[in-house]
């Protein structure tokens, strides 16, 4: 019984680990995001780039297509 706990608790580890990596991560790609920021701002902050980065292909597809590119 021990050993069976003993693994869940090292897979809850190794999620969590996987969970604070990725964040850390995505706190590196996103601008305008801090060290000390918490998690809910962090996902807003990402929606929203992720919106505006979405902006930015429609303008460039429609500047391509009025200059014929």
């Amino acid at each position: 019984m021990a050993k069976r706990s003993f693994l869940v608790v090292r897979k809850r580890r190794s999620f969590q680990f996987l969970v604070k990596r990725k964040l850390r991560d995505l706190k590196k790609i996103v601008p305008g995001s801090p060290v000390d920021m918490d998690i809910d701002t962090l996902l807003r902050t990402t929606a929203e780039y992720i919106c505006y980065l979405e902006l930015q292909v429609v303008v460039l597809r429609k500047i391509s297509v009025i200059c014929g590119m």
